[in-house]
């Protein structure tokens, strides 16, 4: 039972039901630069695109742990509002729904009353009534119920279950659930099933306000499913790492008792080449922390969700990008793997040179998916080029590595490729 918000509305020039609506592609624009100016801090991405009949549609990200909100300027000057807030906490769902009343006053929207049988609405009353008391009810609610499934899952001899994690990526991670503030054991489980308030701490955002809990908790939520633990290599990591080290210097300054990720702080600190007397203070506390995996699920291996159903298992420390071309990649300073799904005839034209083609050919079968490979190996430049197939998809893999003895990673590469759609 998710907490999901479903809002109509109708748009209005200057607060006047009567008059002409403004067209939908310049109310959303007019939207967006709303956004912009009022949820600078707090906005994660935006994306301008298409909905149901061709009408124009926001898609824009408020929390790093939270799915998007939509905003479709429909035909007929409706407008339609929805977001799933149970990945955030009660404290997210009130942000969100006073920003969202806060844009229909300013952008000229009337809103449709709620209707519990059509699922238009807040299923917690607060975008109407104001009454913050159920939104903590409905999320403690939403929180017991997938524990419970997860529970009767795990007795079935399953495995691998995420809580509110985002879509693309599957962390291998000891732990029997995964947040987006860290692994949760069987322990835990069992306690928030018994009493849900044991589980307030998997909500980022609990209580209402900016403050610094609720920076801190962004600030963990980076780091435990977005960061990659080694020195940038890609401007937008970069600025990753910025964006950690500014939302814990801001909380620590605001309230220095909290329980703050010291040694990830430092190893933050230490990627960006930032001194100081903060720096010295968080060493310092780095150096009292003993025992416990360090924070971040990238330190390990993940399973990335690629074009068309494909899926691949590479190391978490792999920087990724998805090109025009409609190829992905994922490389450090000495790895690579690149992934582009082929049309009919598309092979011939990306197919291995002679002198791959003269190389040890070898055949990979997997439940799934089967393919043909050619491996090139000269000091430096390794390179192991394969054409896979699935039913009737296929695609290119191409790993590319400098060191010889990573040959078994690179053909482990390879071999994980999988087909969800084929399952």
């Amino acid at each position: 039972m998710s907490v999901k918000l479903l809002l109509a509305g109708r748009r209005d020039v200057d607060g006047n039901p009567f008059s002409p609506p403004e067209a939908g592609q310049p109310w959303l624009r007019r939207a967006l630069a709303w956004f912009h100016e009022h949820a600078e801090e707090l906005l994660e991405s935006v994306r301008m695109g298409t909905g149901p009949q061709g009408a124009p549609l926001l898609r824009l990200r408020l929390h790093p742990a939270a799915g998007e909100v939509s905003v479709l300027a429909a035909s007929g000057a409706r407008v339609v509002i929805s977001a799933e807030t149970s990945a955030g906490g009660p404290g997210y769902h009130i942000f969100l729904c006073d920003m969202v009343k806060r844009l229909g006053q300013e952008l000229g929207l009337t809103w449709a009353d709620p209707d519990e049988a059509a699922g238009v609405g807040d299923p917690t009353g607060y975008f109407h009534t104001g009454d913050e008391g159920p939104v903590e009810v409905y999320m403690l609610a939403s929180l017991q119920e997938s524990v419970a499934q997860v529970l009767r899952m795990r007795r079935q001899g399953e495995s691998g279950f995420g809580l509110s994690m985002r879509f693309g990526h599957t962390f291998e991670h000891p732990g029997a659930l995964l947040t987006p503030l860290g692994p949760r054991d069987e322990r835990w489980l069992r306690n928030v099933y018994e009493d849900p308030r044991r589980g307030m701490d998997v909500f980022p955002w609990w209580k209402p306000g900016l403050h610094a809990r609720t920076r801190l908790s962004r600030a963990l939520c980076r780091m435990w499913t977005d960061v990659v633990w080694r020195p940038p290599l890609l401007d937008e990591e970069r600025a990753l790492f910025r964006d950690v080290a500014r939302l814990l210097e801001s909380a620590w300054r605001e309230d220095p008792s909290l329980p703050y990720p010291w040694r990830e702080w430092q190893e933050v600190l230490g990627y960006l080449g930032i001194g100081g007397t903060l720096a010295e203070e968080v060493r310092r506390r780095a150096a009292g922390v003993t025992g416990g995996l360090p924070m971040g699920y990238r330190r390990g291996a993940v399973q990335v969700a690629l074009p068309e159903g494909w899926e691949i298992r590479i190391p978490g420390s792999l920087a990724e990008a998805h090109l025009q071309d409609g190829t992905w990649v994922a490389r450090d300073h000495r790895r690579s793997v690149r992934f582009m799904p082929l049309e009919d005839g598309a092979e011939e034209s990306l197919a291995p040179t002679s002198a791959e083609r003269r190389a040890l050919e070898l055949e990979h079968r997997g439940e799934r998916v089967s393919g043909r490979a050619s491996l090139h190996m000269e000091p430096g430049e390794c390179r192991l080029t394969a054409v896979c197939s699935s039913g009737r998809r296929r695609a290119l893999c191409v790993v590319s590595f400098d060191d010889p003895e990573e040959q078994d990673w690179a053909l482990g590469t390879w071999r994980s490729l999988d087909h969800a759609a084929a399952a």
